[in-house]
């Protein structure tokens, strides 16, 4: 057979592949099998799905992979209780001993060369302190007005209001000073005298001496040792500044008066109420207000 002849007769036996395949049916074909060509670079592997297994779970959270976070331990039933309770003993016995200083840490604080000698003026202020202490009190064992040990002071024991007693306090001020006395226990009557109140006004609170101690803040050297003589009452010298207001004399005068009854023991419990007696105005004569006062 002519080989032109052969090639002749393929060729009618193929089909060729018009434009209609490549218009309508060669889209269909894309459709159907879809393929991904594109691509996204990552710095590292992300896995989609996160591993059940604690160990890889911990591993990928060591190393910062997202979605992963340090698994906790929890412990359950009486051997996790105990097992928190010997850590707790644990870390209280280091905070104890941490706490606990070393002889290598006392030798920082411990005083030495001239530090670690005491100061002479200290040891004799605290011996002349003790000296004067007990001169008082050998003073007054030896001017006793009553037994040491049998007779009660007067203001300690308290009192009763009696008629024979009111009548003996005529002024209104004075018998209300009495019964506050006795209705709010008062130990302690603190009188601020102004320079222009006099010995004789002081004389008239001689009559409270049996209910209560009495300490007299004086501005004026001369009637403080006049008041001293009258043998009734504790005296303290006070200076006056003339820049201060009258009230702020009153208020510097309460607190210094107070102190000194607490160092005189004449006022041995801060919870005690006390009469406060005063000059309404600078310039008076005479104290004419009083107030009940207990210090915090």
């Amino acid at each position: 057979m002519d080989p032109d002849t052969n090639s002749t007769a393929n060729k009618k036996d193929v089909n060729p592949v018009d434009s209609d395949f490549f218009e309508t049916l060669w889209p269909l074909i894309l459709n159907e099998n879809k393929c991904e060509i594109a691509s996204e670079s990552a710095e590292y592997f992300v896995p989609c799905k996160q591993f059940n297994q604690i160990h890889w779970h911990s591993v990928l959270s060591k190393v910062g992979y997202p979605g992963y976070v340090t698994p906790l331990d929890l412990h359950c039933g009486e051997t996790a209780r105990q097992q928190d309770q010997l850590e707790l003993e644990v870390a209280d016995e280091a905070d104890k001993t941490a706490e606990q200083p070393t002889a290598a840490t006392l030798m920082d604080y411990e005083k030495s060369g001239s530090q670690a000698i005491y100061r002479v003026h200290r040891q004799v202020k605290m011996l002349r302190k003790q000296c004067e202490r007990r001169q008082k009190l050998a003073f007054n064992f030896a001017n006793r007005m009553y037994p040491w040990t049998m007779q009660t002071p007067s203001h300690e024991l308290g009192f009763f209001l009696t008629d024979e007693l009111r009548s003996a306090f005529k002024s209104d001020m004075e018998l209300q000073i009495l019964e506050a006395i006795s209705h709010h226990n008062c130990k302690l009557m603190l009188i601020d005298c102004s320079t222009e109140v006099c010995v004789q006004d002081v004389k008239r609170w001689i009559k409270f001496r049996p209910y209560v101690q009495m300490l007299v803040m004086v501005r004026c050297p001369r009637v403080e040792r006049h008041i001293q003589l009258l043998d009734a009452f504790h005296t303290m010298l006070v200076e006056e500044s003339a820049l201060n207001t009258w009230h702020q004399e009153l208020q510097l005068s309460l607190h210094a008066g107070l102190r000194e009854a607490r160092n005189r023991e004449l006022f041995k419990n801060c919870a005690e109420a006390f009469v406060f007696v005063f000059s309404r105005y600078r310039g008076i004569c005479t104290c004419d207000t009083f107030k009940i006062l207990r210090s915090m």
